[in-house]
């Protein structure tokens, strides 16, 4: 499954472990334009923010941080 096939699963599965996520690109901004950033009660107080080059770079960062934090929770097919 490629990056683009899975980001709809990604998204809907953060929202059922109550998390909230929000994708941005700023065109303005030389270095690191994509920014994925993920909040909520079972990161009281932690949000995660990626910056990256490329929006698969961001998410391949934030589901390696995001299976360090919950092992045993973000299954993909």
């Amino acid at each position: 499954m490629t990056w683009d096939e899975c980001v709809p699963e990604l998204l809907e599965h953060l929202g059922e472990m109550g998390l909230v996520a929000m994708v941005k690109i700023d065109g303005e901004r030389e270095r690191k334009p994509w920014t994925v950033v993920v909040s909520g009660q079972r990161l009281p107080g932690q949000a995660i923010r990626v910056d990256g080059h490329s929006l698969e770079d961001c998410l391949r960062r934030l589901v390696a941080t995001l299976h360090e934090r919950f092992p045993n929770e973000l299954a993909l097919s």
